[in-house]
């Protein structure tokens, strides 16, 4: 059996530039897509498969998160240098309110229920979500060895093998948290960091994370104009 997980944190700090003019009085996260925000949908996904504890790493227009979650019952915490710094950073900041396992979600993302139960349902403590390949440009690869993470990278040419590609949804033991705040603290580039790139670090030194990888999973993160079109005709249709 599978630990019971009942928290998920939500990284929604960016400024989302490539996605001016829709960015610049809401965050990505309130992006509509068919009916509902992206968060939104999130959230309703999240709370029907027993994640009732939600938390929001904020920054870029924060007050509008911080009303979602006094309306919904959920909880923010501010990432204050969110301008100059990494998601990473803003993960970090989140160590007064994350205290067990949960899923890492990022708020930029459309995809179907099947992402959240597939990582629920693992028995591995540590799983990456990973899907087949999109062909939606700017792609995370991802390299794979026996069942677990190697390596994470845009550029094909920097990893090994092309394996899969990175969803953007995790499931992160209180374990694995620690040792993230650890190396935090210990790497000076940790402040401009990607979370994906030091979990991947923390791999490449030996820390287990297994695949969980859903072939044709129905999916997109909506990071600029391109992405929002494909998101509105081609993946929310499938939804």
């Amino acid at each position: 059996m599978s630990k019971r997980i009942d928290t998920a944190v939500i990284l929604a700090a960016g400024k989302g530039t490539r996605l001016r003019p829709y960015t610049h009085d809401i965050p990505k996260g309130f992006m509509q897509v068919g009916e509902e925000r992206l968060i939104e949908r999130s959230i309703h996904l999240l709370k029907k498969n027993g994640i009732q504890h939600i938390i929001i790493g904020t920054g870029h227009l924060h007050e509008h998160y911080e009303q979602l979650a006094k309306d919904q019952g959920l909880q923010t915490f501010l990432s204050p240098e969110f301008a100059t710094t990494g998601s990473f950073h803003t993960l970090c900041y989140g160590k007064q309110l994350i205290n067990q396992d949960f899923l890492l979600l990022e708020s930029d993302l459309l995809y179907e229920e099947k992402a959240i139960t597939t990582l629920l349902n693992n028995r591995n403590e540590d799983v990456i979500l990973c899907s087949g390949f999109t062909h939606s440009n700017d792609e995370v690869y991802i390299s794979a060895s026996e069942g677990h993470l190697r390596n994470l990278s845009k550029k094909k040419e920097e990893l090994d093998s092309i394996d899969a590609e990175l969803v953007g949804i995790w499931k992160v033991s209180l374990r694995l948290y620690e040792k993230l705040l650890a190396y935090h603290q210990q790497t000076p580039e940790a402040k401009n960091m990607d979370y994906e790139v030091a979990i991947a670090n923390l791999c490449a030194k030996g820390y287990p994370v297994s695949l969980a990888q859903i072939e044709d999973l129905i999916w997109c993160e909506i990071d600029n104009e391109e992405h929002l079109e494909r998101a509105k005709k081609q993946i929310l249709p499938k939804l």
